[in-house]
């Protein structure tokens, strides 16, 4: 006995075909050969905010029995943010396919029953055991043909297909990386109480650990590589004409020109082992006073590790929502490439490839093609740069031959101008990097073919606005015989602008985030400023005042402005503690944000025992 249904679905320039038949069933696509704790536990910044995280396992949106938490638990009641059932979205918008995957979902399984009769029978005669086995098997075998749909995808566009095993490439480093998540709750802290309780984080998440895998939903059997990322209970399928989202046996899915994508880098603060791909950038510890120190008051008070993280977020129609994590940021912006790419039909394909190689050095002074203005870009991270082997001559120049000693503060400071090249014959994303000096710029490197791909669309809008972006960078090695190196103090794409800075400037090193205070008096000061994204970048600037109330009033203070204008000021113990560096005005990188306590205004400023040079 055999069952058969086949059903033809044409979607533009992607043939999909699909058939309820045997496993077996095999077909050849052009342009395609891809290779088969608790609560409390963990802390998380992002976004301008702070938010403590778990990791569970939990099948179901309602919180599991957990074990006693590592840290006092706040009075906070998590909500889910993962938007619509798929239940739900399947009602809402239905696809002839996605009703087929629910009905082979819904089939009930009947070899189990069979086994349990041959079984029972067995008691009577063994002959019904040795007539059971192979009818259970085939049983098996009809059960699991009437559960799966089989999908063969013809891809007759060559620019789909290309596409396509671009996602499939990028997918590479998604399962690559060490570790991944998706948050599926999240709750903010607004007392004083819960946010010393829980490390001073602005909001508590909760996480499911993520897989990854190329081998697509259990009810599909398909003649092409699917990337997915699957927890416990929930799944997302990559597949060439749409996204199919699976919670329990229920499916749903979402076209990928109505998808929304924004990949960003967030800062964890890490309760538990760090990944091995993972870059710790500060600390902080386990339990904070209201200044952001350690509280005393609490015995083996543990440092914590603060971690950067890739975040990619997903939005569509009919409700849809999903936020995921990844140990590694390069994790995040390659899936959200591709995933862009895919969005959009006449987008050229996005593969993930071995960086290219350098090309030859051009001459030794450079004039930029265009008289763009300089500005000063935020300088709130790190990034390498790739090619400087290509570039010693121009790197000796930058280092004015001095050679950089092993530590931080002996490294040498520069000045890099980012230049992008869509031009580029090597990479159509390529970013050169120039070392700024009295004579104009030399170039010294390249940014790596991924980070490349992140900056470049922000630094041509730039170009297009009339700026040439810069950036602080410091010169390493030189001496005995070494080569020269750089690396730049800059901030992730999507938070480069300081908004209130058009021009090259002297800003202090953003090495730590210090609170401000007394914000409360100057709201409508701030919120002229502020953007309405998550965080606003500013330039603050720090001079010498006295404490105005409390029981420090006349002390020594740091008050803090921008453009002129009061927006608050620094305890006196941090007043104290910076006092140092408010020699004339220096300016800082400072964030606004806007949440229940209003506009709050956090200042990034070096380390407090580091004088600046």
């Amino acid at each position: 006995m055999s069952f058969y249904l086949r059903t033809r679905v044409n979607v533009g320039p992607l043939r999909v075909s699909m058939s309820r038949a045997g496993l077996g069933a095999s077909a050849g696509v052009p342009g395609f050969r891809v290779g088969a704790g608790p609560r409390g536990a963990y802390v998380t910044l992002g976004g301008g905010l702070v938010s403590y995280r778990t990791t569970t396992r939990t099948t179901t949106r309602t919180p599991a029995p957990s074990a006693p938490p590592l840290l006092p638990a706040s009075d906070v009641v998590l909500a889910d943010i993962t938007g619509a059932t798929t239940l739900e979205m399947a009602a809402a918008d239905s696809s002839e396919f996605v009703s087929q995957l629910n009905a082979a979902a819904r089939s009930m399984r009947w070899w189990p029953w069979v086994l349990v009769l041959a079984l029972a029978l067995a008691a009577v005669s063994p002959w019904t055991l040795l007539a059971g086995a192979p009818l259970t098997a085939w049983v098996f075998l009809h059960d699991r043909i009437r559960r799966t749909v089989v999908g063969f995808y013809d891809v007759q566009d060559a620019g789909a297909a290309r596409r396509f095993q671009g996602l499939v490439d990028a997918f590479g480093p998604v399962r690559e990386a060490r570790r991944a998540w998706q948050v599926v709750a999240s709750a903010a802290l607004s007392t004083t109480r819960q946010h010393k309780l829980n490390a001073g984080a602005s909001a508590l998440v909760k996480r499911h650990s993520l897989d990854r895998d190329i081998g697509g939903p259990p009810h599909l059997s398909a003649n092409i590589a699917v990337p997915s990322l699957a927890t416990s209970h929930r799944a997302v399928y990559f597949l060439p004409d749409r996204i199919l989202l699976r919670e329990g046996k229920q499916y749903a899915d979402v076209e990928y020109g109505e998808l929304r994508i924004e990949a960003d880098v967030q800062r964890f603060i890490e309760d538990g082992s760090v990944p091995g791909d993972s870059r710790v950038v500060d600390e902080t510890w386990q339990y904070v006073n209201v200044k952001g120190g350690p509280d005393r008051r609490y015995k083996n008070n543990r440092r914590l590790p603060v971690v950067e993280y890739g975040s990619l977020r997903l939005s569509g129609p009919n409700g849809y929502r999903a936020t995921f994590a990844f140990s590694t940021p390069r994790a995040s912006w390659a899936l959200a490439d591709a995933l862009r790419a895919m969005t959009r039909t006449d987008a050229p394909p996005v593969a993930v490839a071995k960086p290219a190689a350098v090309p030859a050095a051009p001459a030794r002074t450079q004039v930029p093609a265009a008289p763009l203005t300089r500005r000063r870009l935020s300088a709130d991270g790190r990034v390498a740069i790739v090619g400087e082997a290509h570039y010693q001559p121009a790197l000796q120049r930058a280092a004015r031959r001095i050679a950089a000693g092993e530590g931080f503060d002996q490294h040498l400071p520069a000045v890099a101008l980012l230049v992008p090249e869509p031009q580029n014959p090597h990479d159509l994303h390529a970013v050169r990097v120039d070392a700024v000096n009295p004579a104009g710029t030399e170039t010294v490197g390249y940014l790596s073919r991924a980070d490349a791909r992140r900056y470049q669309p922000v630094l041509r809008a730039l170009a297009q606005s009339g700026y040439a972006g810069t950036c602080p960078a410091r010169i390493t090695g030189g001496g005995n015989g070494r080569h020269y190196g750089m690396y730049l103090h800059l901030a992730g794409p999507d938070a480069l602008e300081i908004a209130n800075l058009a021009a090259e400037a002297d800003l202090l090193e953003p090495e730590r985030t210090v609170t401000v205070t007394k914000e409360e008096n100057h709201q409508e000061t701030l919120r002229r400023y502020h953007s309405g994204a998550p965080r606003t970048i500013v330039a603050a600037e720090l001079a010498p005042s006295t404490v105005s109330s409390g029981k420090h009033k006349g002390s020594y203070a740091i008050e803090v402005r921008l453009d002129g204008q009061r927006v608050g000021e620094l305890t006196a113990a941090m007043s104290a503690r910076y006092r140092h560096l408010v020699t004339g005005v220096p300016r800082c990188e400072a964030f606004i944000t806007h949440g229940e306590r209003g506009f709050q205004i956090d200042l990034r400023l070096p380390k407090a025992d580091r004088v600046p040079r």
